[in-house]
This record gives C-alpha cells, structure tokens and sequence, in this order.
C-alpha cells in the first residue's frame, strides 16, 4: 500500500478528498462542518487510503453491521458503530449532527464545539481515523458477504 490512496494494486478514483488532494493533510489548518464527505474528510486527514476503500467492508465497514469482525478495519468500524450507539444513548444524532473539526499536520483537533453531542461525534469520527490509519487493508473482506458474517455480534463497552 503506497501512499496513493490505493488498495494493494487497484486504486480507486473519487470525489471524496484524500489525504494528499486537496490539503487536508499539508500541515494547513482546515475548518470542516459535519456530513459525510467531513467524516470521509477526518480518515482523510490522518491516513493513506481513500474512504471510499470502507463502503462495503468485512460486517461492519458501511451501514449497519452484524456478525463477527473479521479483522482490524472491521473492529474499528464496530467500535465506532459502538461509538454512534452510545451517542444515540445520549441524546445525540450521529447522522446528522454538525461538528467543527480541524486537521493541523495530520491531526484531528475538535472543536470548538458547543454541546456535548459535537464532542462525542467529534470523538467518535477521530476515533476511527486514527484506528484505521493504523490498520493493514485486506482486498478479501472489500465486498464481503455479510451472510458469512453470523449473527452473533460482540457487544459494544
């Protein structure tokens, strides 16, 4: 994996901004706003590979998620679908919530923020990005049949 963003030999193409597109990763600060592109924008800022390399990923890369995960990457996904969960628990609403977040040297810093509800999503999101900028991508589990997942799922802390 080099650091163009690729998955072993396939790279993909996207509009979602990597790491080395657009800035997010020069060491210029950045103020971002909450949504799907800012989430793909926080795993952008610290690691390698496109967010679009997690869509469709083990049990629990992408929208919803069961079963056992089948490597790092799916832990971290299920440890931020945990996160989400305990922010729901609160009062928050993960998905469309807004945060400010910069990205300072490949470092995620919140903030400011206003309430509770943007520090926890703000913790989550940074959450994943760095556990996923810490992981070793597996082309097997992209697309990954979610029936070979299971049904028993690990619970969340």
């Amino acid at each position: 994996m080099g650091p163009s963003g690729g998955l072993g030999d396939t790279k993909i193409t996207s509009l979602v901004p990597s790491a080395h597109s657009d800035g997010y990763g020069s060491g210029v600060s950045h103020v971002h706003r909450r949504g799907l592109l800012e989430l793909a924008g926080t795993m952008s800022c610290v690691g390698t590979r496109t967010p679009l390399a997690y869509i469709s990923y083990g049990c629990y890369c992408g929208l919803g998620g069961h079963g056992q995960p089948r490597d790092a990457i799916d832990w971290c996904c299920h440890r931020h679908d945990c996160c989400y969960t305990h922010a729901e628990q609160a009062g928050c609403r993960p998905k469309i919530e807004r945060y400010s977040w910069q990205c300072d040297n490949q470092n995620i810093v919140c903030g400011p923020t206003k309430n509770k509800c943007e520090e926890l999503l703000c913790k989550c999101d940074k959450e994943i990005a760095y556990c996923l900028a810490q992981t070793k991508y597996n082309l097997k589990y992209l697309f990954y049949p979610r029936f070979l997942c299971g049904k028993d799922s690990p619970k969340c802390d």
